[in-house]
């Protein structure tokens, strides 16, 4: 069959440049798109003919311009766009396989989709800033992890070799960014994850290494997806942050990682609980608490009964979190009290690496203060969130800046305005240094709370005035 149908003029620069930096002949370019045809069950005449013509202009048919851009891409191990290869994309019209709200059904397909996102996202500095979040987007992600078995074989021989540490250096990465971001906040940081995730996701389909290290290397590509997805949701852009996590779900099982996955889906219910709280209509506030409950309850399942401690609490606060925003108060305290017992048999080294990071006592006992605030048992909350503070490890400034926000409102609904006001004093001096839209959203919260209650209290009136004065500088400096 014919492969071309036209010639521009002036030439494809872009390909020759390409072929430069792959070494590779027209010859060799030729051979390798008829065997990528051939493996898709198409016979193509490509030959070194028709590389001389593509390179001249010539505009080829429809497959060849994706099969070329597949074949750079491998030689290159980085993933090359159609346009970048000097064609003009023609793919058929149809629905974005790179959405990023579904889930691919081939390991290949995820990796391709999570290139396709985080290249997306270094060269749009807005993407999906404008974007909403939705509650249901997280349901069919969560059932297709479910069933999805691990992926057969995750050996590949590609291109450049990987090893084990390689892997342990991406680990190492991925918890250096996750706590640079606990301390400056996700806005100093998530470029940098971003662009390291972009690069592993490459290694991934790009690299060669064997079974044992691949299985590593894509648990920790799902690792460094949920990271990019918490930064993102940390700077305002949860419609981004909920396509990271959906293939970060992803990616983990077909990794056979069920715990990680079960992480996932607990960070996917965190979120879910953070936009319920903040949704004014009681319907809204009612599906993100059902939702969060089912995300909660799925992680649980999904580790077959061999969650560690530490994560089974995690799990077990977010669905007494969920319980509260439904309303369900003894649901949500008998959630609270097994997430509690679950929690006096931790043992550091039994867990995996990555939960310590991410969920230490301090962490529970904060999570436990907002479940109680939600159900009314405000006395109770002050105490919690108080040993939560003093708990809370010296370079954790996000964390230590919303448990104050979080005393903060908790007093104000204690009515105790002079305490209320204190935290907030803190809290603002806590984000000074610290670049998080999720802080600053609450900082906005707590300024619409005090509002009608200022008239009565110095101290509110007083925390008032700081707070215009924090929100102008920062319209300053935005």
């Amino acid at each position: 069959m014919s492969d071309e149908d036209g010639t521009a003029a002036g030439g494809n620069t872009a390909l020759q440049a390409l072929l430069q930096e792959a070494e590779m002949s027209n010859a060799g370019l030729a051979r390798a798109v008829v065997n990528a045809a051939a493996r898709e069950g198409l016979h193509l005449g490509t030959n070194t003919t028709t590389v001389r013509r593509m390179l001249d202009g010539a505009q080829p048919r429809w497959p060849v311009p994706r099969l070329v851009a597949t074949v750079v891409s491998r030689r290159l191990q980085r993933e090359m766009k159609i346009t970048e290869c000097g064609f003009i994309d023609r793919e058929p019209t149809g629905e974005d396989p790179h959405d990023g709200l579904t889930c691919s059904g081939t390991l290949e397909g995820t990796v391709r989709i999570v290139i396709e996102l985080s290249g997306r996202d270094m060269r749009r500095r807005k993407l999906l800033l404008g974007s909403v979040f939705s509650v249901a987007a997280f349901a069919e992600p969560t059932i297709f992890a479910l069933i999805v078995p691990p992926t057969q074989s995750s050996a590949r021989a590609a291109g450049q070799r990987v090893g084990m540490a390689d892997v342990e250096v991406l680990t190492e990465q991925i918890n250096q960014l996750r706590k640079l971001g606990g301390q400056f906040g996700s806005g100093r940081v998530r470029e940098q994850v971003v662009v390291l995730l972009h690069r592993e996701a490459n290694t991934l389909l790009h690299g060669t290494y064997t079974e044992k290290t691949g299985k590593a290397l894509l648990s920790g590509v799902a690792q460094a997806t949920r990271l990019a997805g918490f930064m993102a949701a940390d700077t305002g852009r949860d419609a981004l942050a909920q396509r990271y996590y959906i293939q970060a779900l992803d990616l983990a099982m077909r990794a056979g990682d069920r715990l990680y996955a079960a992480f996932v889906l607990a960070t996917m219910s965190r979120m879910t609980v953070r936009i319920g709280e903040n949704t004014p209509a009681e319907h809204d506030t009612l599906r993100h608490g059902r939702q969060a409950v089912a995300l909660a309850r799925a992680g649980l399942t999904i580790t077959q009964g061999a969650a560690t401690p530490a994560l089974a609490a995690e799990l077990h606060t977010l669905e007494a979190r969920g319980l509260a925003l439904l309303g369900e108060a003894n649901a949500a305290r008998r959630a609270a009290l097994a997430a509690e017992r679950l929690y006096e048999s931790v043992r550091p080294g039994d867990e995996p690496p990555w939960q310590g990071l991410f969920y230490s006592e301090c962490d529970l006992t904060s999570d436990l203060a907002v479940c109680l605030r939600g159900i009314g048992d405000t006395q109770q909350a002050i105490t919690l969130g108080n040993a939560a503070l003093q708990a809370c490890a010296p370079w954790k400034v996000r964390g230590r800046c919303i448990d104050q926000l979080d005393l903060a409102r908790t007093s104000l609904r204690g009515r105790d305005l002079e305490q209320a006001a204190a935290y907030g004093r803190d809290a603002l001096r806590s984000a000074a240094d610290v670049s998080s839209s999720i802080i600053t959203q609450r900082l906005n919260t707590l300024h619409r709370q005090i509002q009608p209650l200022r008239a009565g209290s110095s101290h509110l009136r007083e925390l008032d005035e700081r707070l215009t004065t924090f929100f102008t500088r920062s319209a300053r400096h935005n």
